[in-house]
């Protein structure tokens, strides 16, 4: 199993609808979150990909919602790498609720590697090995 890298959310009041339950929407946000700590922990930036000219978009995401989550709810992230190729990054991500760790929602994303004008692109073998070891690293 790849090594998960876990953020901490408190849910904002202006996240929720009117009875405090966190919108759907909001979800992948969060997902997002974690996607881009997880690179930062280990030294990768989105900025610099893009800068390089490569550009990782979302083409897949399916979420499963297990029980809601509410306004002010410190909810815990996980986010690890699946399966990696040349091409597209896999990611997971689990959602818990407090301290008794319950599963608040499960998901899962695809992004694809592409260039400034959206065609699929490799990434370089050198980026590779990064988003590789990133995943390794513990």
């Amino acid at each position: 199993m790849q090594p998960k890298h876990e953020i901490d959310i408190r849910v904002r009041y202006a996240e929720v609808d009117q009875m405090g339950v966190v919108h759907h929407a909001r979800y992948f946000e969060y997902f997002e979150m974690g996607r881009t700590e997880a690179l930062r922990a280990c030294g990768l930036n989105y900025r610099d990909i893009e800068e390089a000219g490569y550009f990782l978009v979302i083409t897949k995401v399916t979420c499963a919602f297990k029980m809601p989550a509410r306004y002010d709810d410190i909810l815990t992230l996980e986010t690890w790498i699946e399966k990696l190729t040349r091409l597209r990054i896999d990611h997971a991500y689990r959602l818990w609720r407090d301290e008794k760790r319950q599963l608040v929602a499960e998901a899962a994303s695809t992004l694809g590697c592409v260039d400034r004008n959206g065609q699929l692109r490799e990434m370089p073998a050198d980026l590779l090995d990064l988003f590789g070891k990133a995943s390794r690293q513990e």
